[in-house]
């Protein structure tokens, strides 16, 4: 799916704008402040139905407006064309798909597939494993039909354990969500396995576009022991019951997993320098989009803020190289548009964002 069009009104300290979207490169310039990121802001709030700034919504709400809204014109590479919209106040999100009213951010999030690269990606990282388990499930949402379902079930009866567990229930209470569990984990540490092992041949050549470097390998870990391999997960939850108890949670199961990246064997803060990380962090990414098309059939939307600040010449090139041949709608900021170079792109526009106010560049 990519933006044909975007409407904005209410939003930050951006005045009411529209863009008519190039389908390859769009390139938001302007000063700092003058509102590049609340236009990236917008298009993931409306994929996402949160921010990547903002934790709570009325902030994202124009001083003076009592609303904010945000609408696409989704097309589909089959040519299919949908309307997508949000309007959020200060008490609800109210959102409308091909022009009918819906309560579901899934709905949301299948028409509009966003995925972000800014300053803070990093974290993708360098922070606990809650990030790396949000990468793997947005992958998972957009590839496989019975992951949603598998994650509902298995955090419905992990929440419902954890109270057993608190409330010093009888063994039986607990038995009766232990199965229930068991069996929901097995679904998914099958799917986010076989997602990181994609993930890993995917990630390999683009590592090599990106960074240079080859034997990039992707490390899933399921959240229990692997050993020895005829304990099955139900096992482990009856033989850690009482420890669980003590606690007041469940210590194993898939809210533990997590993936590693190695380098030839080490881990990247060993074998890559500071920018050599960010570039791997830029490879992951456009790994996760490209599985995406391949599961799918589409493309997704990539976000990705003051993208060559981040990178010297050498490394920005070698970049907008694999976003070229990644074939995928991008909207990148930058101070001035020289630090991009557009030409790889077939279709390509840049804007230019002045005090809230937009225009196209020609």
């Amino acid at each position: 799916m990519w933006v044909a069009s975007l409407d904005i009104s209410g939003f930050r300290n951006l005045r009411r704008l529209r863009l008519n979207c190039a389908a390859g490169l769009n390139l938001i310039t302007g000063p700092n402040a003058s509102g590049k990121t609340s236009v990236l802001e917008a298009l993931y709030v409306l994929g996402r139905g949160r921010s990547f700034r903002a934790r709570q919504p009325r902030d994202l709400i124009q001083t003076g407006a009592t609303a904010f809204r945000v609408v696409a014109l989704m097309t589909g590479s089959d040519g299919r064309r949908v309307p997508v919209g949000i309007e959020r106040d200060a008490r609800e999100l109210t959102a409308r798909v091909g022009g009918a009213p819906t309560r579901s951010l899934v709905e949301l999030a299948r028409q509009t597939p966003v995925l972000l690269l800014n300053p803070d990606s990093h974290r993708l990282l360098e922070d606990g494993p809650k990030q790396r388990r949000r990468f793997m499930d947005w992958g998972l949402f957009h590839a496989d039909p019975g992951f949603l379902d598998a994650w509902r079930r298995y955090d419905a009866a992990l929440r419902h354990r954890n109270a057993a567990l608190r409330t010093h229930a009888a063994d039986r209470a607990v038995d009766a969500w232990d199965g229930e569990l068991a069996a929901a984990a097995t679904l998914l540490d099958r799917l986010r396995g076989t997602f990181c092992e994609a993930l890993g041949g995917v990630l390999e050549p683009l590592a090599t576009t990106t960074l240079g470097k080859a034997g990039v390998e992707v490390d899933y870990r399921r959240g229990w022991p692997l050993e020895p391999l005829e304990r099955d997960f139900g096992s482990w939850l009856r033989a850690g019951r009482d420890q669980d108890r003590q606690q007041g949670h469940t210590r194993l199961g898939p809210h533990r997993a997590d993936f590693s990246v190695r380098i030839a064997a080490q881990p990247p803060a060993e074998a890559l320098s500071r920018g050599q990380q960010k570039l791997l962090i830029i490879a992951l990414v456009l790994a996760q989009a490209e599985l995406y098309r391949r599961h799918t059939g589409d493309a997704c939307i990539l976000l990705i803020d003051d993208l060559p600040a981040e990178l010297d010449a050498d490394s920005r090139a070698r970049v907008t190289r694999a976003l070229a041949e990644l074939d995928t709608q991008l909207f990148v900021t930058a101070i001035e548009p020289g630090l991009l170079d557009a030409a790889p792109w077939r279709e390509a526009r840049t804007f230019r964002l002045t005090h809230g106010e937009i225009g196209e560049v020609v």
